[in-house]
């Protein structure tokens, strides 16, 4: 019985589940562990945001991918080294100038380069996407776009960095539509619907503001 066309294709789904679930757990895991422990749940964060964009990336990226996706992931791995190291000093007690040197390093430095790291490795999995033929089961995509959508939201929000979301957003969404890959699809999804939880999010709180910030009771 002949092989059709799609199915010949490598099935590259569980790597993006993977990718997702290590963002899921590894950007809310930390927040509810507290703070000492949480810092040391995130000294694992890099190595295993960096394993599976490896795994997902695939041995066969062409150099322009992989020139992305390592830009992508240095950025990600330095961002969120100065993310940790300034919010790990801040659980001590400070004021004046310490505090405002750790607000800075952590919430506004660290977490916009950390993110755009982020989006760059992304940007590098559908630049390498164009380039191999490679089909995504829908079960995964589905999952794997909601994991990433709602870590989206969550991390962009609380990092202050939604707007940077929504730029990525601006991006993958019209590509997608053009281009009509399955990764970049599920990507696309994904910023879609993070943009969605932040524009509703805004309308009720009139504002994008931290959820540390609002009690939500």
């Amino acid at each position: 019985m002949p092989v059709r066309r799609d199915e010949s294709r490598p099935n590259i789904g569980g790597a993006l589940l993977a990718f997702a679930t290590v963002f899921l757990v590894f950007h809310h895991v930390p927040s509810f562990a507290g703070d000492r422990a949480g810092d040391w749940i995130d000294l694992v964060t890099p190595f295993a945001v960096v394993a599976s964009s490896a795994f997902l990336l695939g041995r066969r990226a062409p150099g322009y991918a992989l020139a992305v996706a390592v830009v992508g992931a240095v950025l990600y791995v330095d961002g969120h080294g100065i993310h940790l190291a300034a919010n790990s000093i801040g659980h001590e007690e400070l004021s004046g100038d310490a505090e405002d040197v750790t607000h800075f390093w952590d919430e506004t430095w660290g977490h916009a380069e950390w993110h755009l790291g982020w989006f760059l490795l992304i940007l590098g999995f559908c630049l390498a996407e164009r380039a191999r033929l490679v089909r995504v089961s829908r079960p995964f995509a589905v999952l794997g776009a909601l994991f990433l959508a709602w870590t989206l939201f969550t991390s962009t929000v609380e990092g202050g960095t939604w707007w940077l979301e929504l730029a990525a957003t601006a991006v993958f969404v019209p590509w997608a539509l053009v281009s009509r890959r399955p990764l970049l699809s599920a990507f696309a999804g994904a910023f879609a619907l993070a943009a969605l939880a932040i524009g509703v999010w805004a309308l009720w709180q009139g504002g994008v503001p931290q959820f540390s910030e609002v009690d939500l009771l």
